[in-house]
């Protein structure tokens, strides 16, 4: 977990783009590259079997090729590099007030939202972040959901336990 001392005065968030206290899960880069991997070769293969169901062979091969770059483009671009900068570039820091994530490398998206608009506090874990050692958590607010992970477990019930216990609170 990396911690920045540059925090503006309590109870109110960092400053738009601002890195937050606590990064994704160490094994969040293997659970991502591992995910999309699986969703690349599932799409691949059933783009080329719908492919081979084509009658014209011409347009048939000429598909397969473009389906095997756009597999390959998949496979070494985005695992080695984009999957890379998604990791290092989501971050959240979570207090009594507010939840505060930051994503994105080059379009900066920051998500700020007010424990007290908060409805729930989801963890979730499939079998994939299950092997991983992982957890998303999910705030859902009224009008939209917000996610966050892959996270450890324990920050991820640290999280939920912190917003938790500013709504039990009385109002300040």
């Amino acid at each position: 977990m990396t911690v920045h001392t540059s925090t503006p005065p309590s109870g109110y968030p960092p400053a738009h783009g601002t890195p937050g206290e606590l990064a994704l899960a160490p094994r969040a880069l293997t659970y991502l590259n591992v995910r999309e991997g699986a969703t690349t070769v599932l799409v691949t293969t059933v783009l080329a079997v719908a492919v081979a169901f084509l009658p014209d062979a011409a347009w048939r091969t000429a598909l397969w090729v473009i389906v095997g770059f756009l597999a390959v483009v998949s496979l070494l671009i985005e695992l080695p590099w984009l999957n890379r900068k998604q990791v290092e570039n989501t971050s959240c820091t979570v207090t009594p007030d507010y939840v505060y994530i930051t994503r994105g490398w080059l379009w900066r998206r920051t998500t700020v939202i007010a424990t007290a608009q908060i409805l729930n506090v989801e963890v979730v874990q499939g079998p994939l972040l299950r092997a991983f050692d992982a957890v998303s958590v999910r705030f859902t607010c009224i009008s939209e959901v917000e996610g966050l992970g892959p996270l450890e477990p324990l920050a991820a019930e640290r999280i939920r336990a912190t917003v938790l216990r500013a709504q039990a609170e009385p109002a300040r």
